[in-house]
């Protein structure tokens, strides 16, 4: 009696330590989760500088022109998102179009500071980055 008492004991405890694990794996999942969404402005203007230069090839010389008007295309968007929440204004249709239109001017200007090889790729890697976020909506 008093063996199976400890066995069953032992089972018990590694079931608890079993869900405590399996706990700790699904908050820091959500955790990782949540910070690709968007996380830091900083660290949000770094992964597109770091996706440009990655994707185009930029040169040093071309990352020191395209990091302004990244830069300042990403403080203007978060501006007008802001603007819209503190209006009330949650109309997601809307902010995709603004999204969508300040992405073309942003990449016009990007344009005039690239090569035009380099202009074919960026407009693939805008639309591997469109399917990329259509992929992670239909997950939400």
């Amino acid at each position: 009696m008093i063996i199976v008492s400890k066995v069953v004991n032992l089972k018990f405890m590694i079931m608890k330590k079993l869900l405590l694990v399996v706990f700790v794996f699904v908050l820091a999942m959500g955790s990782g989760m949540a910070q690709q969404g968007g996380g830091d402005p900083a660290a949000r203007l770094q992964r597109e500088i770091d996706g440009l230069t990655t994707e185009l090839g930029l040169s040093k010389d071309q990352v020191a022109k395209v990091t302004p008007i990244v830069t300042d295309a990403q403080k203007k968007q978060s501006e007008m998102f802001a603007k819209m929440r503190e209006g009330g204004n949650m109309d997601r249709d809307k902010m995709r179009e603004e999204r969508t239109k300040m992405q073309a001017e942003t990449d016009k200007k990007l344009k005039a500071v690239i090569t035009a090889e380099q202009g074919v790729k960026l407009d693939a890697y805008r639309k591997k980055q469109a399917e990329e976020r259509a992929k992670r909506m239909q997950g939400q």
